[in-house]
């Protein structure tokens, strides 16, 4: 029989479901627990693994940081707020000589040499502000002996900005200390070496100059006296001799000074044309004795004044023109003054393009490419025959890099030069760029040269005024050129003599072709002698004459008055200009004659040389002045003081001078109670340097004249100073000046 019926089943499945239900919440409870349990252990089994990760990350790091201080060769320390050292790397210890054990927590400052201060910081005092960090270079005694140390020392801090530590890192910088002792001890011998240079060069100036002032104007005293053809050759072979002495000591002063940076260049406005002419005919006579042809072109959009230094281009073109005369055998030299451009407009700028042209010896490609090295010369030969210091184009090239500008050369071997200068300057204010009227618009012209140079000279001077010009170099073209012209030709221009015959047989010719032509004559000046049958009396077969080298001004007036027929040649009535073509007259007056408007003066000269004493003196009393003698400044001085009627009006002072020099005697001079603490001063000097000059205007002199002085360089300075009173003297009212200098 069964245990339940069928009708009980149900009710005991109820009541089984009942009793199982709490054991079926139990086990579910578990099991989310068990799940929670395998999830956290994931987990902490990730974060176990992350930081295995990051655990070798960091003694990676480690290691690294490690192998990266010890390679660096540092020295690394750190030190606490008591100055205890709380690390050090393995540099430190070997440069020291001591070990971690013997050095941590303890205190430390390195040895020194004897008798230097410790400057590692043993407290934080210095890197509490900012930039919080502080660099000294210290020498240390360290295992390898005494060892420059570059320290560097910065404030640690920690999240709060605590000052906790503080570290300091050294590097051993020896090598660079003894390199920077050695590189500052060249520096000095360097300096000293420039010092004692410019001293030599300034010492040997004025001894050389000392004897030169008595050679120089001693010739020129004897070439004003009455000499036979012999005596004057020689006694101007002494003068030249000097003067090409003197030239070569100006020469080495130049560069001395360019090379120190002591060159200061002036801003004033001045006339390049006339600057180029000057230069020409200064250069006139040495061209000519070497039979030179040498002419100047000038082009018309020249600006007539431009702002620049005129000594410094005046240099320029000598040294080049020079040069040129001195490397041509043959032919001749040109001087071309060009602009080559404007600036934008109302900015004032002009290039100006300067060029020497000479038909000389030429130069190859190396010696071309070293022209403007110092003491390089174009021939470089053992036989060379050109002397000089090979200066000059150095000084040259340094003053127009000075200027802002550049120059070139062009030249072949055996077919001359070619020396270009570029220099941007500024117009002159108020200089207008307007051209200058034509003068010669509608004239014809034919010149005869058979000189190249100086045919395309004149025909570009007389193109640029508007003449219309033909250039013949043989007769037989001059005949086919007057008989050729459409109209008859108005002037003719030749030579007074050359390979096609006499100047004034070729004027007869010209006039017997075209007779009413107007006839110039080209001369040197040594042919100034023939002018009154050449140019004087209505048989005269010249109408008028240009002396060598030609102005274009003088040109075109000459070329004009022709063209009017309003001009009477006057052979006693020379051309106006700064070149003196009287300069090969049979025994040429050289000195001064006294300028009209100065009265004879007294002059004190102070001078211990006995030569240049008598040099002086007989310049002065030449010029109607009377001179009274002092060997040092001792004797000026008491002369001055002796001249109780106040006679003495004018004191020339040398300034090297046994005793007392001039720049003692000049100070005694001011402190004198007497007018003649006013009495106006003039160093006569043979030093030569611009802070010479300067030295003598600060020790209260009036002027500066450096030896070997000219006569009319002298004329001048005592023109300058004639019946005034020193301004460095007590203040006085001025004499009835005859002249205001």
């Amino acid at each position: 029989m069964p245990l339940f019926s069928l009708e009980q089943t149900p009710i005991l499945l109820l009541v089984l479901a009942a009793a199982l239900l709490p054991a079926l919440e139990a086990w579910r409870r578990a099991s989310a627990r068990a799940k929670r349990h395998l999830s956290q252990i994931a987990d902490l089994e990730a974060r176990i693994e992350m930081l295995r990760d990051e655990k070798w990350e960091i003694a990676e790091r480690e290691a690294r940081y490690r192998d990266l201080v010890r390679a660096q060769g540092d020295l690394i320390l750190r030190k606490d707020l008591e100055g205890r050292l709380t690390y050090v790397n393995d540099v430190f210890c070997d440069t020291f000589g001591r070990t971690r054990t013997e050095v941590i927590g303890r205190p430390f400052v390195p040895e020194l040499p004897e008798g230097q201060r410790p400057r590692m910081l043993a407290s934080f005092a210095g890197l509490a502000t900012p930039p919080y960090r502080i660099r000294y270079d210290e020498r240390a005694i360290t295992s390898r002996g005494a060892r420059w140390i570059a320290w560097e020392e910065f404030a640690i801090r920690d999240d709060d900005g605590r000052l906790i530590e503080f570290q300091a890192v050294g590097r051993d910088v020896t090598d660079r200390k003894e390199a920077e002792e050695r590189l500052a001890e060249a520096l000095e011998q360097a300096k000293e070496a420039s010092r004692a240079k410019s001293l030599f060069l300034a010492t040997m100036s004025h001894e050389i100059r000392t004897p030169m002032n008595g050679v120089i104007g001693m010739a020129k005293l004897l070439l004003g006296t009455k000499l036979d053809p012999a005596q004057r050759s020689y006694v101007e072979a002494v003068r030249a001799s000097g003067e090409a002495l003197l030239n070569i000591i100006n020469d080495i002063l130049d560069y001395s000074k360019i090379e120190a940076g002591k060159i200061v260049l002036d801003d004033a406005p001045f006339d390049p044309r006339t600057v180029l002419e000057s230069v020409a005919e200064l250069l006139a006579p040495r061209a000519f004795d070497k039979h030179l042809e040498i002419v100047t072109e000038i082009s018309p959009a020249v600006p007539r004044r431009i702002m620049g230094d005129e000594a410094r281009i005046r240099q320029i073109l000598l040294n080049l023109a020079g040069n040129a005369i001195k490397f041509t055998g043959e032919g001749g030299v040109a001087l071309r003054l060009l602009r080559v451009s404007a600036g934008g407009q109302g900015n004032g700028r002009a290039e100006l393009l300067l060029e020497v042209e000479d038909t000389g010896i030429g130069m190859d490609d190396r010696a071309r490419e070293h022209i403007f090295d110092e003491f390089a010369q174009a021939d470089q030969s053992h036989a060379r025959r050109y002397e000089g210091t090979g200066l000059g184009l150095a000084i040259t090239k340094r003053l127009v890099a000075a200027m802002g500008g550049r120059i070139e050369v062009e030249s072949e071997e055996g077919k001359g030069s070619l020396f270009r200068v570029h220099l941007p300057l500024r117009r002159a204010p108020g200089e207008s760029d307007a051209p200058a009227p034509a003068a010669l618009t509608g004239l014809s012209a034919i010149i005869l040269c058979p000189h190249p140079l100086l045919g395309r000279g004149l025909a570009r001077a007389a193109e640029a005024a508007g003449a219309a010009t033909q250039l013949v170099a043989t007769r037989d073209a001059l005949e086919r050129a007057l008989r050729a012209t459409p109209a008859p030709a108005d002037i003719f221009v030749c030579p007074l003599s050359g390979p096609e015959g006499d100047g004034a047989e070729l004027a007869a010719l010209a006039r017997s072709i075209v007779p009413n032509i107007g006839t110039l004559l080209l001369l040197r000046p040594q042919e100034r002698d023939r002018l009154s049958e050449l140019t004087q009396g209505a048989a005269a077969p010249f109408d008028g004459y240009l002396v060598r080298p030609v102005r274009a001004a003088s040109l075109v007036a000459r070329m004009t008055a022709l063209r009017v027929r309003s001009w009477m040649p006057d052979a006693s009535a020379p051309e106006t200009r700064d070149y003196d073509d009287t300069a090969e007259v049979e025994a040429p007056p050289l000195l001064p004659v006294a300028p009209p408007a100065l009265s004879p003066l007294t002059i004190l000269v102070a001078e211990d040389n006995e030569i240049n004493a008598l040099l002086t003196r007989t310049l002065l009393e030449h010029t109607g002045h009377e001179v009274r003698l002092a060997r040092n400044g001792a004797e000026a001085v008491a002369a001055l003081e002796a001249d109780a009627k106040g006679e003495i009006d004018l004191v020339l002072m040398d300034l090297h001078m046994p005793g007392m020099d001039g720049f003692e005697a000049t100070a005694r001079i001011r402190l004198l109670e007497t007018p003649h603490a006013s009495i106006p001063i003039i160093a006569l000097t043979a030093n030569a340097m611009a802070e010479d000059r300067q030295a003598c205007l600060d020790a209260a002199m009036d002027d500066y004249l450096s030896k070997p002085v000219a006569a009319e360089e002298l004329a001048g300075a005592l023109s300058r100073w004639a019946c005034r009173r020193s301004p460095h003297g007590p203040k006085a009212p001025e004499r009835s000046a005859l002249t205001s200098g």
